[in-house]
């Protein structure tokens, strides 16, 4: 009976583990891969709005892998791996906001920090680069990491850029407004010398 009790703890401590891990809140498996975009379902044209008039910048790219190779039919299959690091507020604004909405049982030192970096593999879909579906992607705070279940809205938020743009010209939507700097032209000049009344000095000691 001994070994067939730690059988059974064993395997209660490995659902435990799996049962505690990060999971999908937010199922859009059935939907079309390109809906999912185009129906702006993550959220994110104002995230990509702003990164195309350079009020802010994409995630830094930490590290990345580039493979090439040929399917059994000769096509040329591209992909690879690539880790970005959400560094300043808006990033992880926007960051926090899609995990928070498409995923549960998120660990808390993901809300507390300054600081997250994600590792996905991508393969090239239609000559854009799209999250691979079959693997689970890495979510890192400091030394600590996570496994991160596939859902559409990382693949957006990573490699949604020209989907995004594209859907704007589509829909003809505005960018918004960017405030122009002040420039030297644009400041009100100072008004002539009026202090040197008829009848003062000047400043070389003469007089009018």
């Amino acid at each position: 009976m001994q070994p067939n009790r730690s059988f059974v703890l064993v395997c209660g401590v490995v659902v435990l583990a799996v049962g505690c891990g990060i999971a999908i809140r937010r199922d859009l498996s059935a939907v079309p891969a390109g809906q999912v975009g185009f129906d702006d379902m993550c959220g994110l044209q104002g995230y990509f709005d702003a990164i195309e008039i350079k009020t802010s910048a994409p995630p830094r790219v930490v590290s990345a892998l580039d493979l090439e190779g040929a399917s059994s039919g000769g096509k040329i299959m591209r992909g690879g791996k690539e880790r970005f690091a959400f560094e300043n507020d808006f990033q992880l604004t926007h960051l926090k906001r899609v995990l928070n909405e498409n995923w549960r049982r998120l660990p808390d030192q993901i809300a507390k920090a300054s600081e997250i970096e994600i590792e996905v593999k991508w393969a090239e879909k239609a000559g854009l680069k799209r999250v691979t579906t079959e693997e689970e992607s890495e979510i890192a705070v400091g030394t600590e990491s996570w496994s991160l279940p596939y859902h559409p809205c990382i693949s957006e938020l990573l490699y949604g850029e020209p989907l995004y743009r594209q859907r704007r010209e589509i829909w003809g939507l505005p960018l918004p407004a960017v405030n122009p700097p002040i420039s030297d032209a644009a400041v009100p000049s100072a008004p002539p010398d009026a202090g040197v009344k008829a009848g003062s000095s000047r400043v070389d000691g003469s007089s009018n």
